[in-house]
């Protein structure tokens, strides 16, 4: 009962919380270890005390997500680490696709994560979630010409890093 309940609080809430979190984070890799905890607790709470009480689960877990962005922002000012420091990972890629469209998708990713936080920010908001240049510049308090600059700057970017690695 409870993991089919999960499950549907999940599918539904898991694409705006994202999309929240990547807006007021710095990182987006942040805001995916946000979310991940959100659930992790969101889950644990649910187990242990029923779901019964939870009327509304987005604002539930939207509640959850501030403090957690609020904590993950805390725990940046106490340990500073420079970007070089920081390990990215490689995003899995989707089996749903064609071979090609998935190696090249996981390309462009790995390209994109060496873009700046908010160059990449725009990049994903524009690309993964499709929101127009319009509601990234709401999202972000952004003039629209600033995210037309970094959707620019990253796609020419990425083009460079993908045509240096081909090169390889």
């Amino acid at each position: 009962m409870n993991q089919d309940y999960f499950d549907k609080v999940y599918e539904k809430t898991y694409r705006p919380l994202l999309r929240y979190a990547i807006v007021h984070l710095n990182d987006p890799l942040d805001a995916e270890d946000a979310l991940q905890n959100v659930f992790v607790d969101f889950y644990r709470r649910i187990e242990a005390c029923g779901h019964a009480d939870i009327l509304a689960p987005q604002l539930f877990l939207l509640k959850m997500l501030k403090r957690e962005i609020i904590r993950n922002y805390a725990e940046r000012s106490a340990h500073e680490t420079s970007p070089l420091e920081e390990n990215v990972a490689a995003d899995p890629l989707s089996f749903e696709d064609a071979v090609e469209t998935r190696v090249m998708a996981g390309q462009v990713m790995d390209a994109a994560k060496a873009l700046s936080p908010d160059t990449y920010r725009v990049f994903v908001l524009y690309y993964g979630f499709e929101l127009s240049v319009a509601e990234i510049a709401k999202e972000m308090h952004l003039g629209t010409e600033a995210v037309k600059s970094r959707l620019h700057r990253g796609r020419n970017a990425v083009r460079r890093l993908l045509a240096k690695s081909n090169d390889h």
